[in-house]
């Protein structure tokens, strides 16, 4: 577990669109290269667009690998002559997607493909794409707690995000939606909940009792939480994915969203006229 900082300098009513960015395994067959080229595309083109990566950036499945089949190489992105240091091929070849939007990076985690070639290898495969990135600073493990602080005005007010690669797979989204509410739960603090690993889309809320900024009333708080979906297809025609050969259950691509907005309201409590200050959150499917 990490704890990590950031500052964005924003106003009152304006919109920060958070992407949660995982499981794109690139170099797979089945990954949905043009959905991720659209999706990099998109926060690049958004000055206010921000992203959180949760891990699995690369298929990272070697020759060695139980799971390898030569036929499910994306060849538009690895040739098949550079087999023998795949890794470093899809290395080179994420960091050169993402760095485009690197400067609207709050964090990377790990995912498990990574982290399974980082122990075979004694490598990171995270920490060596941020660094040809230039931020390796950025690095999240395999789960953190950011704190983003919106400075408005005269003001700053936080709001912390829980991300991790997650664990939950499965073909059901019961034990999913289960584990998600679990984790809303006894991870305290967070407005925010990412998780990835098992290629679903699906949001959850949680109301919680708090108090105002002021501490001079009560708050019931709406929490977030996500499994926050795939660029990786389960079938592809022509291909048989490990995927396809476990029987997995065809999963929607692409990526939920958070819209953040700071806000500011004056009320009258007691005869007295007091300001609070918070964060409006949206969550899109």
């Amino acid at each position: 577990m990490r704890l990590h900082s950031v500052t964005e300098q924003v106003k009152y009513g304006q919109t920060i669109t958070l992407y949660p960015i995982g499981d794109i395994h690139l170099g797979s067959a089945n990954c949905d290269r043009d959905l991720l080229f659209d999706t990099v595309g998109e926060i690049a083109a958004n000055p206010d667009a921000r992203w959180i990566g949760l891990g699995d950036y690369i298929e990272a499945i070697s020759p060695l690998d139980k799971r390898w089949q030569a036929g499910g190489i994306d060849t538009k992105i690895v040739d098949l002559g550079s087999v023998d240091r795949i890794c470093d091929v899809l290395v080179d070849k994420t960091a050169a997607i993402l760095s485009p939007i690197i400067d609207k990076c709050w964090g990377m985690g790990q995912g498990n493909h990574e982290q399974s070639s980082d122990a075979k290898y004694s490598t990171n495969l995270t920490i060596r794409m941020l660094e040809k990135m230039g931020r390796p600073d950025l690095y999240l493990g395999w789960s953190a707690i950011t704190r983003v602080v919106m400075s408005v005005h005269e003001a700053r007010i936080p709001i912390r995000v829980y991300s991790s690669h997650g664990y939950q797979a499965g073909r059901k989204d019961g034990a999913k939606v289960n584990g998600l509410d679990d984790l809303m739960g006894y991870i305290d603090g967070c407005r925010i909940y990412l998780v990835g690993h098992s290629h679903s889309k699906i949001i959850k809320t949680k109301v919680k009792l708090s108090a105002n900024q002021n501490f001079t009333a009560l708050r019931a708080e709406t929490v977030y939480g996500a499994h926050c979906g795939s660029f990786l297809r389960t079938y592809e025609l022509g291909q048989s994915s490990y995927s396809e050969r476990a029987g997995y259950p065809p999963t929607a691509t692409g990526t939920v969203k958070f819209l953040l907005t700071p806000w500011k309201k004056s009320e009258r409590i007691d005869g007295e006229r007091v300001t609070n200050s918070g964060i409006g959150i949206e969550a899109v499917q």
